[in-house]
C-alpha cells in the first residue's frame, strides 16, 4: 500500500493523477487536506481509500481522449454527499452511494462538501468477463440503485476495506470476481455467485455475519442459498481451517458479549436466543469452551471489574 497525505491543491492534482488517471482538480477548502491510501493488485485492477476536505474533479474530454485503459471506477462513497456527472447524466451520491463510471470518457466529480471519503476500485472493463451491454447499461445509470445495501455491493467493499496482506494476483481475481457478481446482480441476471474460492468464502462470511441470530440457519440453507453443494460449501472454509459453522458460531459469540456488556438486565436465556442459539445448554457450552467460564461468570467479572473502577 502507497500512502500519500498532501496539503496544497497541485500536490493532490499530481497525487490523484498519478494513482488513477490525468484529472483537472478544483474547488478546494481553504484549509485542504487529502490523503490516498492505494493498493496496486495486478495490471488491472487497484483500490484506494481516498480522503479530503472537498474538492471537484474534472476529466476532461481532451484527458479522456488519449487515455490508455478502459478501467472502470467503482466507489463507495463512505461519507458526506456530491455529485456523479458522465454521459449527459449525473447522480447524486451520499453515504452508502455506489457509482459507476469509465476513466477513457469524461466525466465530472463534484465532491466539494467537506469529510468526503471514497472506497475506490479501478478495475479494466475487459478483464470483468461482462457482456459489454450490460457495462453499457451500469456506466449509463452511474449509480447501484441499491447501493451499499445490495448485498453484492456489500461482498465487494467489505472485502476491499481489509484487503489481506500482500498484493497477490489471487487477491486481485477475486476483487474482479466480486465486481463483476456486483454489477451482474444489479441488473438481476446471471449467477450472482462469486466463481472464485476466495469470493465465495468471503460471500458467505458476510451472510453469516448478516443472518446470525436468524433462529435454525444451518449450513444446508446456506449452501441453497448461494447455489452450491455442502460439500463445496466447507471446501472453501477447508482451504483456510476453517468450517463455515464454526464462523456462524464465532459471530453469535460475538454477539452474545456484546449482549452480556450491553444488556445487564437481561437473562442468560434471552441473551442466548437473542444471539442466534438455539438452545441455554448449547450456548453456555459453546461460551465456556471459547472462554474458560460461563456466560454468567464472565458477565459477573465485567460488573465487578467496573465496580472496582467506580
Amino acid at each position: 500500500m502507497v500512502v500519500l497525505e498532501v496539503e496544497s491543491a497541485d500536490d493532490w492534482e499530481t497525487v490523484v493523477s498519478g494513482c488513477f488517471v490525468p484529472l483537472r482538480c478544483a474547488g478546494f477548502e481553504p484549509y485542504f487536506q487529502g490523503r490516498m491510501e492505494h493498493t496496486g493488485l495486478d495490471e488491472r485492477v487497484s483500490v484506494a481509500l481516498v480522503t479530503t476536505s472537498g474538492t471537484s474533479a474534472d476529466r476532461t474530454e481532451s484527458l479522456a481522449h488519449h487515455a490508455h485503459s478502459d478501467d472502470l471506477h467503482l466507489s463507495l462513497q463512505r461519507s458526506s454527499s456530491g455529485t456523479v456527472a458522465a454521459g449527459g447524466g449525473s447522480a447524486a451520491v451520499r453515504p452508502g452511494s455506489v457509482s459507476i463510471y469509465a476513466t477513457d470518457r469524461p466525466y465530472y466529480l463534484d465532491y466539494s462538501p467537506p469529510g468526503q471519503q471514497q472506497l475506490i476500485v479501478q478495475v479494466s472493463r475487459a478483464s470483468l468477463g461482462l457482456p459489454r451491454m450490460m457495462v453499457e447499461d451500469a456506466m449509463r445509470r452511474l449509480a447501484l440503485p441499491s447501493g451499499w445495501r445490495a448485498p453484492a455491493a456489500r461482498n465487494l467493499f467489505s472485502y476491499v476495506d481489509a484487503l489481506p496482506d500482500g498484493a497477490t494476483a489471487e487477491v486481485g481475481d477475486t476483487v474482479r470476481d466480486l465486481a463483476a457478481v456486483m454489477i451482474r446482480s444489479s441488473f438481476g441476471e446471471g449467477s450472482s455467485v462469486p466463481r472464485t474460492s476466495r469470493g465465495l468464502r468471503h460471500a458467505v462470511q458476510e451472510y453469516l455475519r448478516t443472518n446470525a441470530t436468524v433462529a435454525g440457519l444451518d449450513m444446508d440453507a446456506v449452501a441453497r442459498e448461494h447455489f452450491v453443494s455442502r460439500r463445496r460449501l466447507y471446501q472453501v472454509f477447508e482451504m483456510v481451517g476453517l468450517s463455515p459453522a464454526s464462523v456462524l458460531r464465532a459471530e453469535r459469540l460475538r454477539i452474545a458479549e456484546r449482549l452480556l456488556r450491553d444488556a445487564p438486565d437481561r437473562t442468560i436465556e434471552w441473551v442466548a436466543y437473542e444471539a442466534g442459539f438455539s438452545d441455554l445448554t448449547t450456548f453456555t457450552r459453546a461460551f465456556r469452551r471459547v472462554h474458560g467460564v460461563t456466560p454468567r461468570d464472565w458477565r459477573r467479572g465485567i460488573r465487578d471489574g467496573r465496580d472496582r473502577a467506580a
